[in-house]
């Protein structure tokens, strides 16, 4: 072909494109298809699938090609265990009462609280956030959908490009028995805008990188990474890799032989034909690994070494007002009260501040048989202070029950102050708390300094208001101002009202104060103890009430489990 017959082509071709008479297929076409993740958003997946139908690019939905990930080196022990403390996720832990039996309060039996289904995992919140979803210690997922434009017909440096798409969900499974890790993977929804295209290979490997030691990421040669064609996959649409970590050598920097490992998913799509390749990288996550030989519940259950993903603090959640819990009931009504409160807890001090609840300072383990001498000190100051707080009350089948802990750096000594809280319970719940505690630790190996939160779901009282036994003067239905109910705890499933003085038969609606418009009634016939369900507002009052006598009282608002 001559120079100016080429020439000649490419003019025209340039002024099919500019007049539009190029097929739309062909006009919007990127040269050199590309590689991109979507969150699993059904409305963006949604549009970018109707993109890749029309033979359009997903880029006009400002979404960019993924970039891949560069390995970072080795890390020292004190930046990488920094790097976890510093985490502002969270995870509330799930477990079940302790038991009495005739040797006294002992744990439950160790289970696993593991995210069990892809589905599971894309229902969970923050699945497809760029962290992912940590369940707990020993489960987390990620999900998102996976899009790949190839060109598959290409002149003069323009390409059609045609599409795989599909979502890509992977959960990572922990140990409290080994320092192993395992990784399963499913691709759901594949689509493919071209028969041709299920032939095309897809390769998808887990990547990790020792992050502390040499040994901290060792691949199982039993699970190497699977290629599959798009067909094949849509016939068996998971896969499974584990990995190692061998133990470094006991130090006296590291004396839990620590190790640090991150991982990501790789997936490679290969269209050999046409000489195309390309890879895309989710997200990193790291787990550590530990051989620590002192997480032990009593009497009898042993958790040698373990695997755990450390980008979560723990929130050791006592749920005392299930029936079930009852014997927790006093201490967490303690710790509850002495975070809420620290200024009328005991011993008195201005200016008092006790850490752990969930967005404040987290409580630090300390392991007390490597740090004996900090321990004795905190228990020393609060028999101390016990015997001078209570010297003249009947402490007869009572304890003296301190929060922050003693096993914490943050106890009545190790604080550094007297940001701590005593009080007499019974001798039955503080055993029992103290059992479920210490059995905890080991459960979520909750290692020497590692940080954690304390959660006590119990009835929160967030509102009080003083109303009228009838309608205000001038007014048709308030019989109070305007009150706020705000700040639900995260655990809350309902709202609780209680008359706490006046007539306690009295009935009334709650109403929502709209400046601009018609008042709205949110609830109706609310009594002493009536449940609703959670509404929240800064405008709200009180209004209608019934059976009164036209004598005024007053309402407490309660959020409850």
């Amino acid at each position: 072909m001559s120079k100016v017959y080429k020439h000649f082509i490419l003019v025209v071709l340039l002024l099919f494109l500019a007049t539009g008479i190029m097929p739309p297929l062909q006009a919007q076409a990127a040269s050199n298809g590309g590689g991109y993740w979507l969150p699993a958003d059904k409305g963006k997946v949604e549009k970018a699938t109707e993109l890749l139908k029309q033979g359009k690019s997903i880029r006009e939905l400002g979404i960019k090609q993924d970039q891949l990930h560069e390995k970072e080196g080795f890390q020292t022990l004190e930046e990488l265990r920094k790097q976890e403390q510093q985490s502002k996720e969270t995870y509330r832990v799930n477990m079940p009462p302790p038991i009495k039996t005739a040797e006294g309060w002992v744990p439950p039996e160790f289970d696993y609280d593991h995210i069990l289904t892809s589905d599971e995992c894309q229902r969970a919140p923050g699945s497809s956030s760029e962290t992912g979803y940590i369940k707990n210690r020993y489960s987390f997922c990620w999900t998102h959908v996976a899009t790949y434009e190839i060109p598959v017909k290409c002149y003069l440096g323009l390409c059609v490009n045609e599409a795989v798409q599909f979502q890509f969900t992977e959960i990572g499974y922990g140990s409290n028995q080994s320092r192993k890790m395992r990784v399963y993977y499913t691709l759901d929804d594949i689509l493919v805008t071209h028969p041709s295209l299920n032939g095309v290979k897809l390769e998808i490997d887990i990547k990790c990188e020792a992050k502390l030691n040499p040994g901290d990421c060792k691949p199982d040669p039993d699970t190497p990474p699977t290629e599959r064609t798009i067909a094949q996959w849509k016939n068996t649409n998971f896969g499974t890799e584990i990995f190692l970590s061998e133990a470094p050598e006991a130090t006296e920097s590291n004396p839990d032989r620590i190790g640090y490992m991150n991982f990501w998913p790789e997936l490679t799509i290969k269209h050999a034909p046409k000489k195309f390749k390309k890879t895309i990288d989710g997200i990193k996550q790291s787990v550590r690994f530990d051989s620590a030989r002192y997480l032990f519940a009593f009497p009898d259950q042993h958790f040698w070494q373990g695997a755990v993903f450390n980008k979560a603090t723990p929130v050791f959640n006592m749920p005392i007002t299930k029936p079930e819990f009852s014997m927790l009931s006093e201490a967490g009504q303690h710790w509850k009260f002495a975070m809420d409160h620290p200024e009328q807890t005991k011993p008195q001090m201005l200016g008092k501040q006790i850490p752990g609840a969930v967005g404040d300072t987290p409580l630090k383990r300390m392991y007390t048989k490597r740090h004996p001498d900090e321990y004795s000190q905190n228990r020393a100051k609060t028999r101390r202070a016990c015997d001078r707080e209570f010297k003249d009350d009947d402490r007869t089948g009572k304890q003296c029950d301190e929060y922050p802990f003693a096993s914490t750096w943050q106890g009545s000594s190790t604080n550094g102050s007297d940001n701590y809280s005593i009080r007499l319970i019974s001798e039955e719940s503080n055993n029992a708390s103290g059992r479920w505690l210490a059995a905890w630790y080991a459960y979520d190996r909750i290692l020497d300094y590692d940080p954690f939160h304390v959660q006590v779901e119990a009835p929160e009282k967030i509102a009080t208001i003083r109303s009228e036994g009838e309608p205000q003067e001038g007014q048709d239905n308030r019989s109070s101002d305007n009150f706020s109910i705000q700040n639900i705890p995260s655990y809350a499933t309902k709202l609780q009202w209680k008359i706490i003085d006046g007539p306690t038969d009295a009935q009334f609606d709650l109403m929502h104060d709209d400046s601009f418009g018609i008042d709205e009634t949110i609830f109706n016939d609310l009594r002493d103890g009536s449940e609703t369900e959670i509404e929240t507002s800064e405008e709200f009052y009180i209004a209608n009430p019934e059976n009164t006598n036209g004598e005024s009282f007053t309402v407490e608002v309660y959020a409850i489990p």
